[in-house]
């Protein structure tokens, strides 16, 4: 017998005389499972009310001349965003055609999108009627935005020179 063909046997009996020899047998403490506490929310940012940074301008009365208009695509945006989040506002079973849906709520829906316009960095209030839109005080534009009948309307009115609000 070679020392080669001992060392399998004399590993395997020094590892039952260790086991054998240890003074108790302990039982391994379970590892404890812990679970990471969850991480503490970050606090959303209060939305802040949108602020015009134009300073408002009387209404002069003056005579508001139709012009092409320079700011539809952010009334018509903003249609678009409410219609999109803010379902509840339209029943969706009648319509005018495509995007004419009728209005369940007209305050709601003219609010909506005052302040979808608003959310694009765009002035924008409800004035009656219709709602006026301006990015400069040197004019601003009137678009009707719902029809008599309570539907969804996308029309722009008119521009005022200076503006008028």
């Amino acid at each position: 017998m070679t020392f080669g063909s001992l060392r399998r046997p004399v590993l395997g009996s020094l590892v039952v005389l260790v086991a054998g020899c240890s003074g108790h047998k302990a039982t391994p403490a379970p590892t404890p499972v812990t679970t990471p506490a969850p991480a503490a929310a970050a606090p959303s940012p209060t939305p802040r009310a949108f602020s015009c940074p134009f300073p408002a301008l009387p209404d002069l009365h003056n005579t508001c001349p139709k012009l092409s208009p320079e700011l539809n695509t952010y009334v018509n945006t903003a249609i678009e965003n409410v219609i999109i989040q803010r379902p509840e506002l339209f029943d969706f079973s009648d319509s005018l055609g495509v995007g004419s849906w009728k209005v369940k709520d007209r305050q709601k829906y003219v609010d909506a999108v005052v302040a979808a316009i608003q959310a694009q960095g765009i002035c924008a209030k409800d004035d009656n009627e219709e709602i006026a839109v301006k990015n400069t005080n040197a004019f601003h534009e009137q678009y009707n935005i719902w029809t008599s009948g309570g539907y969804v309307r996308r029309s722009y009115i008119t521009t005022c020179i200076p503006a008028q609000f």
